[in-house]
């Protein structure tokens, strides 16, 4: 997948369709220059991006913080469990005054679910996720609250930045699935009625190690 060059071909077919039966060339479009600029501070647009929305965003400096945290959200939502299948995320977990859970019998029950993610996309507040991770699938859409911990190294501006670091990331074994996750999930679609966690998770927490 070279999207640079699919871009370019779609763009020269469109400037070819209207340029049929005009009697002037359609103006050259500048294609490498960004429509949006880029964020001065990958971190900070992306937490302001995603809090606007409704998501949140909280970053911490070591592992301390970061239990502390999803205690404190725990013990806020009512319950003193976690879904995760990644193992990685479970030895951080170890020490937490909640219980990791993993089990198949577990899943239908679970209301919190924790999961890694691919790149954070800064312009946008988007989370990328992928079934190539431990999480597969069913993690980012099935839990009504999801968190996602991430690092400050996973931070990039644009959309574009994302698909080609995972281009670069999987070549030929590319994830048979990549979502882009931007916010808790939503609808108005009946009555113009915002309803939340429609397609998937209400509520969207991102910890970000600014320390990685």
């Amino acid at each position: 997948m070279d999207s640079g060059k699919s871009r370019e071909a779609i763009l020269s077919k469109l400037k070819k369709s209207l340029e049929e039966g005009r009697g002037y060339p359609v103006p050259p479009h500048d294609i490498n220059t960004p429509v949006f600029p880029v964020p001065k501070n990958l971190l900070s647009t992306f937490s302001e991006e995603l809090t606007a929305i409704g998501g949140h965003v909280i970053s911490h400096d070591n592992h301390k913080e970061l239990v502390a945290h999803i205690e404190q959200i725990c013990e806020d939502y009512g319950t003193n469990q976690v879904y995760c299948l990644d193992t990685a995320i479970q030895r951080q977990l170890a020490t937490a005054a909640f219980d990791v859970k993993s089990g198949g019998e577990d899943f239908k029950a679970m209301q919190v679910g924790v999961t890694s993610c691919e790149f954070l996309i800064a312009r946008t507040g988007t989370v990328v996720v992928s079934s190539a991770h431990a999480s597969g699938r069913k993690m980012n859409v099935f839990p009504p609250m999801h968190i996602v911990l991430a690092k400050a190294s996973q931070l990039v501006a644009f959309a574009e930045d994302a698909l080609e670091l995972l281009e670069k990331r999987y070549s030929d074994d590319f994830p048979s699935l990549i979502s882009f996750i931007t916010g808790a999930s939503r609808t108005a679609d009946i009555e113009k009625t915002l309803v939340m966690g429609a397609h998937g998770p209400k509520e969207l927490f991102v910890f970000i190690d600014k320390n990685e």
